[in-house]
């Protein structure tokens, strides 16, 4: 009984560490985004051009200068992203052809099972993948997490119910997200 409390004890112990490595590195990377937006603060989105997932070729955020731009960090085998997937497909074709792109980053997935995920949720907005590049830029520390860009490029504040959050950490649901799309568009 001992050795199993010592044992739960060290796994505790190690997950513990591996958060705060995880707190370190992104901390150490200097993005403030997500500290600047909860402060109600409008910020320039860093630029980046990535392979995409969901066809062959690039996408590059500053293609996309002049629309409102949802931008969504996930992963397939994470269940807040499985939970959000279909919210964030209804929101695409609700919001298709009125100036707001979708665009999701695939984090560390094979392509076959970001594939297979997008497929299971019917999801036909672009995605690009990213090996944690953006994640340190963004100031990404968990999944999914979701941004809005206005048409300027820059990162909105996110609000829910009208008070400011910065941005969506966790499963957003479609009243904040149609919330946050018109505030971009307004914007």
């Amino acid at each position: 009984m001992a050795r199993r409390a010592a044992q739960g004890l060290s796994v505790a112990v190690v997950v513990a560490l591996l958060g705060v490595l995880v707190w370190d590195l992104v901390h150490q990377n200097g993005s403030k985004i997500p500290q600047e937006v909860a402060n109600d603060n409008i910020v320039q989105a860093p630029l980046f051009t990535r392979s995409r997932v969901d066809t062959t070729g690039t996408l590059s955020l500053a293609s996309l200068r002049g629309k409102v731009v949802v931008l969504n960090f996930w992963q397939s085998y994470c269940a807040p992203c499985t939970a959000e997937a279909r919210t964030l497909a209804d929101g695409y074709r609700q919001w298709q052809g009125k100036d707001v792109v979708f665009l999701g980053v695939d984090e560390q997935d094979l392509r076959g099972a970001a594939l297979k995920f997008l497929h299971r949720f019917d999801i036909t907005y672009p995605i690009v993948a990213d090996d944690l590049g953006l994640t340190g830029h963004y100031g990404v520390t968990g999944y999914p997490e979701t941004y809005f860009i206005d048409r300027r490029g820059r990162i909105i504040p996110a609000v829910s119910e009208g008070k400011v959050i910065g941005h969506i950490v966790g499963k957003v649901t479609p009243k904040v997200l149609d919330e946050n799309i018109r505030k971009a568009l307004t914007a």
